[in-house]
């Protein structure tokens, strides 16, 4: 479930879908990569509130996994907390900069755009 949650949410197909079957399986794997999956899955269903919450549950451990830093970068960005997102970014770059085939760089693209855009405090825009 976990993993088809995760590539409902990669390939944005079945977003609802996704959303459920991660929800379904955090009920048995309450693990950090679950949290992940949850975290990817509320954000790719634009619940930012919820996918916020679930992302600072995947990190609680901090865990070395490029692909949660991403996810979380992509998270805080979108509540508009750029700060935030460009050290999440940085961080997953520097724990493998080759993390995966599409989303390493993007996460470059990301940054450069996010560095070129001018600071701004953390936001936290939580109402969205």
């Amino acid at each position: 479930n976990r993993e088809l949650a995760l590539f409902y949410a990669d390939h944005n197909i079945k977003l609802p879908e996704s959303l459920a079957l991660a929800e379904r399986e955090l009920e048995v794997r309450r693990d950090i990569y679950t949290e992940d999956v949850l975290a990817w899955s509320f954000y790719k269903n634009r619940k930012l509130k919820e996918s916020r919450i679930a992302i600072e549950r995947a990190l609680r451990l901090g865990t070395n996994d490029a692909m949660f830093y991403y996810h979380a970068a992509l998270i805080y960005r979108d509540l508009g907390d750029v700060t935030s997102a460009r050290e999440l970014l940085e961080r997953a770059l520097a724990i493998n900069s080759h993390f995966h085939i599409f989303y390493a760089d993007d996460a470059r693209k990301a940054l450069q755009a996010m560095s070129s855009t001018p600071l701004t405090a953390k936001l936290g825009d939580s109402s969205r």
